[in-house]
C-alpha cells in the first residue's frame, strides 16, 4: 500500500479490493481505527490549520475521494504516479465508497453503527439501508441533532454496542476534530466520516414535503458555498504551482534524510585499543 504525500498531507493510494480489506484489518484492531475521507475542500483546510493538518495525517488511512487530489498528486509527479497499478483506478466518491463499503461488511458479517442526519433522515436511511442490504448486521442508528449533554450517554451507548464500522455523517472538517477528540470514548474499530451519507441514502424513503424542504435547504447551501470554493480552488492552484516550481515536496524529504544522517555521525564508538593483541591460532591439518 503506497502512502503518497500531496502539499504534505498524506494520501493512500489502493485498489478497490485492497482498500477493503485494509479497512477490515483494522476494524479488528485492538485500539479505535480512523479513516480520512479526503476531497480539495478538506485539504485546503488542513493546509490553513495546523491542527486539522496533524488530525489528518495521524489517520490509520487517508483515501482521495476527489478527481482533484488525484490531478494533484498527477501534476506534482506524473512519471512516479502514473506507474503504479493503483492510481490508473478510477476515484470512488463519498457516496459511492460508503455503498461498497456497506456491501463488502454485508457480506464478512461485521457490524455497522450509523451517526448523522436528522431524526427522519436517520429513519429513512435505516429503512433504506436494510432493505438494500439484507443481513445486514446493523447495530443501531441514532441522528446528531441532540443536546451538548446527551452526548456522553450516547458514546458510552456506542462503546458498549462495539460495531466493527462506525459510519458518521457529520459536517467536515467539524467532523474530524469532533472524532479526534472523542478518540479515546469509541469502542475499537473503524470510525468513518462520509458527511452527507444519511442525507443521500435517507431522502429516498421520506415524505415528498420533507424532501422538498431539505432539498432547498441544501441548494441554498451550496449557492452561498460557492464563492468559498472558487478561493480555494485558487489557493489549491497556487500552493500546487509552489510546490512544482520550488520542489518543496523533495526539499522536505531532503532536509528529513539530512538530519537523520546528522543524528547519525553524532552518535560515537568506542575506540579501538591499539594496545590489544589478537592471537591467532592455527589448526593442525
Amino acid at each position: 500500500m503506497p502512502r503518497l504525500k500531496l502539499l504534505g498531507v498524506n494520501v493512500d493510494i489502493m485498489e478497490e479490493d485492497e482498500m477493503m480489506h485494509e479497512i477490515y484489518r483494522l476494524s479488528k484492531q485492538d485500539y479505535p481505527a480512523r479513516i480520512i475521507l479526503l476531497d480539495k475542500r478538506l485539504l485546503m483546510s488542513a493546509k490553513l490549520h495546523k491542527e486539522l493538518f496533524n488530525i489528518i495525517n495521524s489517520a490509520d488511512l487517508v483515501i482521495p475521494v476527489s478527481k482533484s487530489i488525484k490531478r494533484g498528486l498527477t501534476f506534482l509527479s506524473k512519471k512516479f504516479y502514473s506507474v503504479l497499478p493503483a492510481y490508473r483506478q478510477p476515484i470512488l466518491t463519498p457516496f459511492s465508497f460508503a455503498i461498497h463499503l456497506l456491501s463488502y461488511f454485508t457480506e464478512i458479517e461485521q457490524s455497522v453503527y450509523l451517526l448523522g442526519g436528522s431524526k427522519k433522515l436517520i429513519k429513512g436511511a435505516e429503512k433504506n439501508v436494510k432493505d438494500s442490504y439484507p443481513g445486514i448486521k446493523l447495530m443501531g442508528v441514532y441522528h446528531t441533532k441532540y443536546k451538548k449533554d446527551f452526548e456522553s450517554k450516547l458514546l458510552t451507548s456506542i462503546y458498549k454496542i462495539a460495531p466493527n464500522l462506525l459510519l458518521i455523517s457529520k459536517k467536515s472538517p467539524k467532523a474530524e476534530y469532533w472524532l479526534s477528540k472523542q478518540k479515546e470514548k469509541l469502542p475499537n474499530g473503524v470510525s468513518i466520516i462520509i458527511e452527507d451519507f444519511v442525507y443521500e441514502i435517507g431522502e429516498k424513503v421520506i415524505k415528498p414535503t420533507d424532501r422538498v424542504k431539505y432539498s432547498f435547504g441544501r441548494k441554498i447551501k451550496n449557492f452561498f458555498s460557492f464563492p468559498s470554493a472558487f478561493i480555494r480552488h485558487i489557493l489549491f492552484v497556487i500552493y500546487l504551482l509552489n510546490y512544482k516550481i520550488f520542489n518543496l515536496e523533495y526539499k522536505v524529504k531532503k532536509e528529513k534524510i539530512k538530519k537523520e544522517t546528522h543524528k547519525k555521525e553524532k552518535v560515537k564508538f568506542p575506540k579501538e585499543d591499539k594496545k590489544r593483541k589478537v592471537t591467532v591460532t592455527k589448526t593442525k591439518k
